[in-house]
């Protein structure tokens, strides 16, 4: 009892504490699993920025190449003029309306660069890119120069820096007669051609990426010049490290599309100091060849605020502490009362014993004094008295009983000996006061061979059940006491014709301090401890005492005993 009460408290204690841990641990958590989706929005909303510098810096440039190209003559000197001036310029060139090279020249391809930029875009003619024909297309085809921008922007999964494999390419352009019809140049002062439309071209060639800015004039003619890289990183790094630039604590990196070549990288931390990118994004067109990636210090991660759900979850697992201590010690206490008062019971009760034998030696000598002094009237008041004391005996031998149970004190003492006989005597003892009520007594006995069991606590058993009968199947005036046996089992039937016990209560009646109540037992006195005490005496010897159901009202208690040992009397009489 006192095992199983432990248990129970600690289940009620460790429960709700691990609940509660484990509550917090969800919280805890949830808010750094918060606190890191803020922190990285911050950082995307940087790359961002980022990236639109950049797109502030490509649109100035084009917007510059596209003013070069109108202020400048389609001619081979002119052309070949654009890389000296200009320092964006690598190379000029000049395509007729069927995309056929004019500018350079054939006659031109002797020259050392013009050697150099036919070899490096070698691959764009042999694309067969076309691209006046390739800005009319996509006019009509908004959806395709959307796709192929997504395509520029996957680049990090389709990039190859081989100087073995084949380049990619993409083709950009920008939204078509967006400047004036004519502008006056300050170059030239003559009217210039109207331009059709103008954008980018990207290849891979050698260890990186190369672009082209071409220009579609009115006549269809493109106009073109190859970009000098190192200039054009080196303009949006410029930019990058303006005091307008997005600040990390960490590192911001501009990188190629696979990220194994860094262009410029800006921030507080220190290269060793820095974790994996957490974030980052390809850059906008025409620049998706490269990505910007954020680097994050080693101390910037964001840290969740544990103390507050630490304080308020530890108060309440203290608090329930308290309340379950609070609980346990006045628990204690009631049992360790209700254990004296038992105890205090049990010492009465076991004092009561000597003189209630004595009372009930002397009533029976002065009944059968009186008997033979033909006084009926005395007679008939002593067996009032004995009857009266034998009950008590019996109650005292209950409560002593139980507090042996209680305690876990309570034993059988198995010795050889007959159901029968001990039925018998049981039988007689009650027979006169059941009779005296009015009820038949009926006994069927099967069972005269020794086995061993524990007589006295058989006798207990049978008198507290025939005890029940008295007090609870007084309308039913009968009752039935029969015993079979057969090789494993001895078998002990007890059956009235009384009101019977409820079906709701079936379960509970052999519980202790459990009474049916009813409008036939009301006022009946009992305690309500045999038949717990009488189920806990058959289940030491191994056995069982059950309720069963009796056709047309009544009550059917059986008890079952093994039959561990036969002693004498040859074999066990079998069930018929």
């Amino acid at each position: 009892m006192r095992l199983r009460s432990t248990l129970l408290f600690v289940f009620l204690v460790a429960v709700p504490l691990a609940l509660m841990a484990w509550i917090g641990v969800m919280l805890l958590r949830q808010q750094q699993a918060q606190a890191r989706n803020s922190w990285i929005a911050v950082i995307e909303e940087k790359l961002g920025a980022a990236d639109t510098l950049l797109s502030q810096e490509m649109t100035r440039l084009e917007s510059d190449l596209d003013s070069l190209l109108q202020d400048t003559a389609l001619t081979d000197e002119e052309l070949h003029e654009l890389p000296r001036d200009q320092p964006f310029v690598r190379h000029a060139f000049l395509l007729n309306t069927r995309g056929k090279m004019i500018i350079p020249s054939s006659a031109d391809a002797a020259m050392a660069d013009v050697t150099a930029f036919l070899r490096r875009t070698e691959s764009v003619w042999e694309s067969g890119v076309r691209f006046g024909a390739a800005v009319a297309q996509a006019k009509q085809e908004p959806a395709r120069v959307a796709q192929q921008q997504q395509e520029t922007q996957n680049w990090q999964s389709q990039m190859n820096y081989s100087r073995n494999s084949s380049p990619s390419q993409a083709t950009y352009a920008k939204k078509a007669d967006v400047r004036p019809n004519v502008k006056v140049s300050g170059k030239t002062g003559i009217a210039e051609p109207v331009i059709a439309a103008s954008g980018w071209h990207v290849w891979f060639y050698g260890n990186g990426p190369q672009m082209i800015f071409w220009q579609e004039r009115a006549d269809k003619q493109i106009a073109g010049v190859e970009i000098e890289m190192t200039a054009l990183i080196s303009l949006l790094v410029n930019r990058l490290s303006g005091a307008d630039a997005p600040q990390a604590r960490g590192l911001m990196q501009i990188t190629s599309a696979d990220g194994k070549m860094i262009l410029h990288q800006w921030g507080a931390a220190a290269e060793n100091d820095v974790l994996p990118p957490i974030a980052q994004r390809a850059c906008s067109s025409p620049l998706g060849m490269w990505r910007l990636a954020y680097l994050p210090a080693r101390n910037e991660s964001p840290r969740v605020q544990r103390a507050p759900l630490i304080a308020g979850l530890g108060g309440a697992g203290l608090a329930l502490v308290a309340v379950a201590l609070l609980f346990l010690r006045e628990s204690t206490r009631d049992i360790r009362e209700a254990r004296r008062r038992v105890s205090f019971v049990n010492q009465v009760s076991h004092e009561l014993k000597t003189p209630l034998t004595n009372i009930r030696l002397y009533a029976e000598m002065a009944q059968q004094r009186m008997e033979e002094l033909d006084d009926d009237t005395a007679s008939r008041h002593l067996s009032v008295v004995e009857a009266e004391t034998s009950r008590l005996s019996r109650l005292i031998h209950n409560v002593l009983t139980f507090g042996q149970q209680q305690r876990d004190q309570l034993t059988v003492h198995p010795r050889a000996a007959s159901l029968d006989e001990v039925t018998q005597r049981v039988a007689g003892m009650w027979r006169p006061g059941l009779e005296a009520k009015g009820f038949t007594v009926e006994c069927t006995l099967h069972a005269p061979n020794s086995f061993n069991f524990d007589p006295d606590a058989v006798e207990q058993i049978i008198g507290n059940l025939l005890s029940n009968v008295e007090k609870y199947a007084g309308s039913g005036r009968f009752v039935s006491i029969a015993t079979q046996v057969n090789e494993k089992h001895a078998r002990l039937t007890i059956e009235d014709h009384g009101p019977g016990i409820p079906a709701r209560m079936r379960a509970t009646v052999f519980a202790p301090f459990v009474r049916v109540r009813n409008d036939v037992t009301e006022g009946v006195s009992g305690t309500g401890i045999g038949l717990s005490i009488s189920r806990n005496l058959a289940e030491l010897h191994g056995g069982s005492l059950s309720l069963e159901d009796v056709a047309g009202g009544g009550s059917r208690f059986v008890l079952v005993l093994p039959i561990k040992q036969d002693v004498g009397g040859g074999p066990p009489t079998h069930l018929l």
